[in-house]
């Protein structure tokens, strides 16, 4: 009998998309359905050395790692969430072991969507200066033709639920 590989989700995209907010109703799911994983979110990560975080490059590295270490562990699911760019995706993938699964969940929406979401939300920091969000949208688009996704998701109209029960229908079977 094969050994059991860890199933892996990567959420991208670019910031105040909908990505936290999808992959915590995702993960709140699955758990319900009894699937056993791990959320690795890159803000939590750096939220461990805040406000003296050296640079965001060393929040990623850990975030790799983490991400790395849980797919040894006895779990059905790994969901790491975010990656937002191509050396960011190879970070990660350096570390997951051969012949896992994995599954690439692109989140987008217009940016003055994302503007809205950011303002909202007081424990936002810089992303809510709208220069710099759009400058961090831009960048993403010309990212995201770099990225291999399998299920892009425009957050501008799709409802958190709506996105949870796509990304659901093509995920990794995962081991119950």
């Amino acid at each position: 009998m094969a050994p059991h590989l860890t199933a892996l989700v990567l959420i991208t995209g670019p910031l105040a998309a909908g990505k936290s907010a999808v992959t915590r109703a995702l993960a709140e799911q699955l758990r319900a359905d009894g699937i056993q994983l791990a959320l690795v979110e890159l803000d939590a990560i750096a939220d461990m050395a805040r406000p003296t975080l050296p640079d965001w490059a060393a929040a990623h590295r850990i975030f790799a790692q983490v991400t790395a270490q849980w797919l040894h562990a006895d779990l059905d699911l790994v969901i790491a969430e975010s990656v937002s760019g191509r050396a960011e995706l190879d970070l990660v993938l350096r570390g997951v072991p051969a012949g896992t699964p994995v599954l690439t969940v692109a989140l987008a929406c217009d940016v003055e969507v994302a503007l809205e979401r950011a303002l909202a939300d007081p424990t936002r920091g810089l992303s809510r200066d709208e220069g710099f969000l759009r400058s961090a949208h831009e960048a993403w688009r010309a990212e995201r033709s770099h990225l291999p996704v399998d299920l892009d998701l425009d957050t501008t109209a799709t409802p958190i639920d709506e996105s949870v029960r796509r990304i659901r229908a093509v995920l990794p079977r995962a081991r119950r």
